[in-house]
């Protein structure tokens, strides 16, 4: 009988923890219709190299020399941000991974939501 209740207390345990690391890399969600995000810079290997960075969001949106974007969503939905850095060489173009902004690595994970306004109603008045 020791052994099933020391097994369940264990088990019980191991759930609970398992369930707060889940819940500790859940990405924020962050309500808006425009956000502009941030990264920081990729050096270049040789002095010559041109140094731009892709957005996308998650398609293909853009590209910026800056180290900052600002993304402006039309349709309602749940967006994930990615950027990658474009080194153009003498050599030729070479691409980076793209880093998501819903991902472990991220310091601080987040997903955009775009939730259109709804109309207030009008023309109150006494029934």
């Amino acid at each position: 009988m020791k052994n099933t209740k020391r097994s369940f207390v264990v088990i019980t345990l191991a759930l609970i923890v398992a369930l707060l690391l889940v819940t500790s890399v859940t990405a924020e969600i962050v309500y808006t219709n425009q956000v502009t995000v941030a990264w920081d810079a990729v050096e270049k290997i040789v002095e010559t190299d041109v140094i731009t960075y892709e957005v996308f969001a998650p398609n293909y949106v853009g590209e910026t020399a800056e180290l900052m974007y600002t993304l402006t969503f039309l349709d309602e939905g749940e967006y994930v941000v990615g950027v990658r850095a474009k080194r153009v060489s003498l050599l030729g173009t070479v691409f980076s991974d793209i880093t998501w902004s819903d991902v472990d690595g991220v310091p601080e994970p987040f997903v955009i939501r775009h939730v259109k306004p709804i109309e207030a109603p009008k023309n109150i008045k006494v029934g």
